[in-house]
């Protein structure tokens, strides 16, 4: 996570100190190495002799990433982003072989979503060279400072990034504070400051990175009217419009998903020491037996296993006794158990029991969570409500600093992105499409709306210029048939056939129903 030893900072604000905090055991869990969280948290349950005689510590289920990567389903395919110019002036930056498609942004952006629905928020800064190479750089929240508009307290207008940089002079990396700020708009900043132990800023290192000042009339990020941006934006997992930062959201999740993994260790624990008939002896001791485990857990330690032999020498001149118990655990009891917790967890996650993915007729083990597609189709447009404006955010900022760095004159803003519905299977199109046929016969359902349920992606102006196309060609086929003599009566296009037995002048485009006449 950080270049060679060097250790992270925390701010000295005891608030953000906190958020820093938990963000990075979020992005632990989330991105990997949350291993020492795991070992911590098994010595507050256990002590330290009870978690050495468990040995190694089960990682092999994080209930709270696969939620995350399940919900995150919103950029399966990449979305269309569309300008009202129709492409004429924005078709090199967002069409299919634009500068954004050309970056691979929408191919990282799966991964992208579910660290945000995972953290509440992360950055994306953009990065545009001279000569008009783009990239994104996803930012972590517990890396930053940020301050926000007072009349809008989403709206970031001051960040501090923590960096950390090569410095030649001392031949080792050290913390930087990467400073920006539009707050005052007649004279924006951007700084790289040294950051001390408790995050305050240090020395003033922008000539020694970037190579000159960039603060002032030097800012570099503006529109092409003058005014200054920030190239961050933040996206969030749920915009509720007061704060910038909903670090503790769904809290719960992430401290369950760690308990559960302490039962998943003590499953494996007791399916691998626990789960045969446990031997007794009176009068007797085991042969061989050995110290241990460190200095902080000793213990005396005889190899016992259901294929080996048992030595026993008595303690006494008596007769020694020596019978079994009943296994220590029911190891399918505590695997039920595991199941149900991590469905609870799944449920305070938002995730609804029925949306699990059924296998064989029976749900699958709660910790093997996994969305039917209708259920990712849901999560889709949850997600896109919150995230298409950090998305047409970003776009309107790449235009922004591609017109600055290399002379280009994109639109600098009117960007729309429409996400693309994960496709139906075979069956979920033949039911719709049923569904559809016989709400449309019982006058129950326009064309538009029928259009719609069919393809969950379209708008209303998509489908009404779409009915108008399919219109527009049934007419065309009507007329090319009844002008050819070859082609005999009984085979020629009925256009009564493509709009319900409503001719097409009978037929208002705009509510798909028939026309009263006169």
């Amino acid at each position: 996570m950080y270049p060679g030893t060097l250790q992270p900072i925390l701010p000295r604000d005891t608030i953000e100190a906190r958020r820093w905090e938990h963000t990075r055991l979020r992005r632990r869990l989330l991105e990997g190495t949350w291993e020492m969280d795991l070992v911590e948290r098994l010595e507050v349950h256990l002590g330290t002799v009870r978690r050495q005689a468990w040995g190694w510590p089960d990682m092999s289920s994080n209930v709270y990433r696969q939620i995350c990567r399940e919900l995150a389903a919103l950029y399966v395919l990449p979305p269309d982003v569309s300008h009202p110019t129709r492409g004429q002036f924005a078709e090199g930056l967002v069409g299919p072989d634009g500068v954004i498609a050309r970056s691979g942004l929408w191919a990282t952006m799966s991964r992208y979503q579910a660290l945000v629905i995972g953290c509440r928020e992360y950055w994306q800064r953009v990065h545009v060279t001279a000569d008009g190479r783009v990239t994104y750089r996803p930012v972590p929240p517990d890396m930053t400072v940020a301050k926000a508009s007072e009349d809008r307290p989403d709206y970031p207008v001051r960040i501090q990034e923590l960096r950390p940089r090569w410095h030649e002079g001392r031949n080792a990396y050290c913390w930087t504070w990467d400073v920006l700020s539009i707050e005052d708009p007649a004279y924006p900043v951007y700084e790289v400051r040294e950051a001390k132990l408790g995050g305050e800023l240090g020395e003033d290192m922008t000539a020694m990175y970037l190579g000159g000042t960039f603060s002032g009339d030097a800012y570099p990020y503006r529109r092409n009217d003058g005014r200054p941006i920030l190239p961050y934006v933040l996206y969030h997992a749920e915009r509720i419009g007061d704060r910038l930062f909903d670090a503790w959201e769904g809290r719960e999740v992430v401290e369950g998903s760690l308990n559960l993994a302490v039962m998943f260790s003590m499953l494996f624990h007791a399916m691998k020491d626990a789960s045969w008939p446990q031997r007794y002896a009176v009068g007797a001791r085991p042969v061989g037996a050995g110290v241990a485990g460190d200095a902080a857990g000793s213990r005396m330690e005889v190899i016992a296993d259901p294929a080996t032999v048992l030595l026993m020498e008595a303690e006494s001149e008596q007769q020694p006794v020596i019978g079994q118990w009943q296994p220590g655990a029911d190891v399918e009891k505590m695997e039920q158990t595991i199941a149900a917790v991590a469905n609870r967890l799944a449920q305070d996650a938002g995730v609804s029991p029925a949306d699990i993915q059924r296998m064989g007729g029976t749900a699958r083990s709660g910790y093997a969570i996994a969305l039917s597609s209708e259920a990712k189709r849901d999560c889709q447009r949850k997600y896109a409500q919150s995230f298409r404006a950090s998305d047409e955010q970003l776009v309107m900022t790449t235009a922004i600093l591609l017109n600055r760095a290399t002379g280009t004159t994109y639109p600098e803003g009117g960007y729309s992105v429409a996400y693309r519905s994960i496709p139906l299977s075979g069956q979920e199109l033949e039911a719709r499409r049923k569904h559809a046929l016989e709400l449309m016969e019982a006058g129950l359902m326009t064309r538009i709306d029928a259009m719609r349920l069919l393809d969950d992606s379209l708008t209303e102006q998509d489908a009404v210029a779409k009915l108008l196309e399919i219109d527009a060609m049934t007419r065309r086929l009507v007329d090319e048939d009844a002008s050819d003599p070859m082609v005999p009566a009984d085979t020629r296009v009925n256009p009564a056939m493509e709009t319900d037995g409503e001719s097409e002048d009978e037929t208002d485009p705009e509510t798909g129903e028939a026309a009263i006449a006169d």
